[in-house]
């Protein structure tokens, strides 16, 4: 802000704005000199700087290389008068914000009206008195300041809305580089996905992996809420479902029985923080896969020429019923099968007639792309979401799974299994 200058005479002390945080600029745009030194000499007790133009013209080129904050113009002037100079100004970004002020000799409604239409602030009748001259400038400067406030407010906003756009960023980073290797998982297993967190983080997180000698596990998670928060406790959890733990911790490889005992190791908290799950595992040598779920989203199994079938039995999701059972159930998988298991970000979307996409046309896009490879397949997948919703984000996590089994290799592919 500039420096001020020793008030003079004609405006009193008294009329200074204890209210302003000033000194302020303001430019004086006059097209007789005697006028700007009268109008000078008149502000000059108010304590700022001044900066002086006799046209519209010359105001422009002290606009574009000084900071001010009032313009108080004639409106008659030769080159550029004052109403042409104001449509200039609230025309450019960077000079919009500054207050402008007509002094004119006018005294016509229509003309007024014209002015503060083409966006001038305020006008000034050149009859005015010095009391109204201060108050009107005195009232432009504190419009002023108010604007100044909101576009520092506005700045330190960006600012932080930029570190935590960062911070998510970094969390999806982190998120994404827990997930489990596309390919092969286990011979005849073959692991594709997606992988698309929101703006707002959430807890979608899915594994896949070998469990021992003879089974593949399989899981995809929700967990509530949005944010970091929610995505480390995801991952957090997806530490559950490897094979270690599982070896040593559940004791079984009963999906059922597995989520059973998350139910009791994870009640409903006090902050209202639960999860749903889909959990599958794949034993190879027999071709079977037992699955079971906890309020998440049924997987869908595609097997070609036929209807897609939907895998999962409605359930709370873990941590809201202590007594809650768990059911088991299995399928024997043909060479050629895909499971594909999701989130609900992905379906959950709606069109412009507020229409929800929805499981039903998720299933029947899948069935008609057996004949396509597991990557385009959720490329598409991924791409008519998009399209019903007609916009590029999600307001959710979107994860979609697909794994492609190819039955037919007798034996085991390990050493161990878990008991």
């Amino acid at each position: 802000m500039s420096h001020p200058m020793s008030p003079t005479s004609t405006i009193s002390q008294a009329s200074r704005s204890d209210e302003l945080d000033g000194p302020y600029t303001i430019l004086l745009v006059d097209d007789e000199k005697l006028v700007r030194m009268l109008a000078k000499r008149r502000l000059g007790a108010l304590g700022h700087r001044m900066l002086e133009a006799e046209d519209g013209e010359e105001a422009l080129l002290i606009l574009r290389r000084e900071p001010v904050d009032l313009v108080l113009s004639d409106w008659m002037m030769p080159n550029l008068d004052g109403l042409g100079l104001c449509d200039i100004m609230k025309a450019d970004e960077h000079l919009r914000n500054i207050h402008f002020i007509l002094m004119t000799a006018l005294d016509k409604p229509k003309e007024l009206a014209e002015g503060l239409r083409r966006g001038a602030d305020d006008y000034l009748p050149k009859t005015a008195s010095d009391q109204e001259i201060a108050a009107r400038v005195t009232a432009g400067l504190r419009t002023r300041q108010l604007l100044l406030d909101l576009e520092k407010t506005n700045y330190l906003l960006s600012v932080k809305q930029a570190e935590l756009e960062a911070e998510l960023q970094s969390g999806a980073d982190f998120v994404r580089s827990v997930l489990p290797p596309i390919g092969e998982v286990a011979p005849g297993v073959r692991l594709d996905w997606c992988f698309l967190p929101s703006l707002k983080l959430g807890g979608d997180l899915f594994q896949v992996c070998k469990w021992g000698s003879d089974l593949v596990g399989m899981m995809i998670l929700d967990m509530s809420g949005h944010g970091i928060g929610s995505a480390f406790r995801a991952i957090a959890l997806s530490n559950f479902f490897q094979e270690e733990y599982v070896r040593f911790r559940y004791q079984s490889v009963d999906p059922g029985r597995i989520l059973s005992k998350l139910n009791a190791l994870f009640p409903l908290s006090d902050q209202g923080e639960y999860f749903t799950i889909w959990l599958g595992v794949y034993q190879w040598s027999t071709g079977v896969l037992r699955y079971a779920s906890a309020g998440h989203p049924d997987g869908i199994l595609i097997r070609k020429g036929e209807t897609g079938r939907t895998l999962g039995k409605k359930a709370w999701p873990i941590g809201f019923s202590s007594d809650e059972t768990f059911e088991t159930n299995e399928i024997a998988i043909q060479s050629g099968d895909r499971l594909y298991l999701f989130s609900d970000g992905i379906y959950e979307v709606m069109n412009a007639q507020h229409e929800i996409w929805g499981q039903k046309r998720l299933g029947q896009l899948l069935e008609g792309l057996d004949t396509c490879s597991m990557q385009r397949s959720l490329q598409t997948v991924v791409q008519q979401s998009q399209a019903w919703q007609q916009k590029m984000t999600f307001g959710d996590d979107v994860a979609v799974v697909g794994v492609e089994f190819e039955t037919g290799h007798p034996g085991v592919f390990g050493e161990s299994s878990p008991s």
